[in-house]
């Protein structure tokens, strides 16, 4: 299987207190210029929720905050970051032949840790842009079982850096195929992250036809992720969901599947109408999946009802296991881990729910809904998403699980 996954890396710094307590008093105490995004942080992840924001130009100070929060007792760890980055291991894990296409430090992917590094590594990386002027960051707070909240310095990562690159990415995947021939699946993942600082009408129309040209090139399915869109305003917000909808397969979370249906103009109520509501009034998608900790649904009029329910259930596993271990699983571990019957009692209850109010389909598409299995020990959340992107996207591109 061949896969072609772009667009962004950076390094993780995760920042883990012992308990939510311990960040609670971190949030109080710490007194930097990073002070009130702390405090945002703290009070996000209390609420179960996560978070991202841009922090570009500060990566002295970000610095300074890691070394102020493992003096009050959070463990520090450094770890391969970005979407586009973590999915390339994630699928090269599961036994892929993997093109990246995109930005990344080769010096700073070089100091990781060998265990965080090495599927990356072992991906093709001559196709992409590598710097060695930027060195982007991200600060993962967060405290043992809870949810995260990044800190990203992402100069490197933004389409300010990767413009020219980005105008001819047509051209790099053509020659992509002149290596490898048609790709089973392209995931062009982390917009959000380029356009952290803003998206103008330039930027949408600049993606828009470089869409349109890969397109022309090659007709493999593109596969996308929302990414969070509470930092934007009204008009970006918009100008990201143009965006989104020119792929065939969109990714959200819980909270991103409402936040994009309503910039669409959804008044949806629940998770499942926003889903259909996405599917129709977007260009091209044909799938719609949203992962969350406890379920996954996809909603789709291209894909069957079995293969949807494979590809969840690679999700599932790939997802736990990220949590569990803080790792790529390969595809013997995911194998493994089905036989594990330890279901989230609050995705069982979702289940039930959308098949009494929606039964198998919503309109002409197939509504499949599963739940996920449940941690039993716990590493941290990051990288859970895009490995479990990662392995649905394995799946429905053909990948036998």
């Amino acid at each position: 299987m061949m896969i072609v996954v772009g667009l962004e890396s950076c390094v993780d710094v995760w920042v883990t207190f012992p308990n939510l307590n311990g960040f609670e008093g971190f949030a109080r105490e710490y007194d930097g210029p990073l002070t009130s995004h702390v405090k945002d942080a703290y009070s996000a992840v209390r609420e179960g929720v996560g978070g991202e924001v841009p922090i570009d130009g500060k990566a002295n100070e970000a610095r300074e905050l890691i070394e102020a929060a493992s003096d009050r007792g959070a463990k520090v760890k450094q770890a391969l970051g970005g979407n586009g980055a973590q999915e390339t291991a994630a699928f090269k894990a599961l036994g892929s032949d993997v093109a990246f296409i995109g930005g990344f430090s080769p010096s700073q992917v070089t100091q990781l840790p060998s265990k965080s590094r090495e599927f990356f590594e072992g991906a093709d990386l001559s196709f992409a842009y590598s710097s060695g002027e930027y060195r982007p960051i991200s600060v993962i707070l967060q405290a043992r079982g809870t949810n995260r909240y990044i800190l990203c310095e992402g100069q490197g990562r933004r389409i300010e850096q990767l413009r020219p690159y980005v105008r001819k990415l047509s051209e790099v995947i053509g020659r992509v195929l002149d290596r490898y021939g048609k790709p089973d699946m392209m995931n062009l993942v982390g917009w959000h992250v380029l356009f952290a600082n803003g998206i103008s009408d330039r930027d949408l129309r600049l993606v828009k036809k470089v869409i349109r040209e890969i397109r022309g090139v090659v007709d493999s399915p593109l596969f996308t992720d929302a990414g969070g869109l509470g930092a934007f305003g009204e008009g970006e917000k918009h100008r990201l969901c143009q965006i989104y909808s020119l792929f065939d397969i969109l990714s959200v979370n819980e909270d991103e599947v409402m936040e994009v249906s309503r910039t669409l103009g959804s008044e949806a109520e629940d998770e499942f109408r926003a889903m259909h509501d996405i599917l129709e009034s977007s260009e091209k998608p044909s799938t719609i999946w949203l992962h969350s900790t406890d379920y996954q649904a996809s909603l789709s009029t291209q894909y069957g009802r079995e293969l949807l329910e494979r590809a969840q259930t690679a999700a599932a596993t790939a997802g736990v296991h990220r949590v569990e271990n803080g790792a790529y699983p390969t595809l013997e571990e995911l194998r493994g881990w089905v036989r594990v019957e330890n279901y989230s009692e609050e995705g069982l209850k979702v289940v039930e729910r959308a098949e009494r109010e929606y039964g198998s389909k919503i309109g002409s598409a197939e509504l499949v809904v599963t739940p996920c299995y449940k941690a039993r020990s716990f590493k941290s959340t990051v990288g859970a998403g895009d490995t479990a992107a990662a392995a649905y996207a394995y799946v429905i591109a053909g990948g036998e699980f």
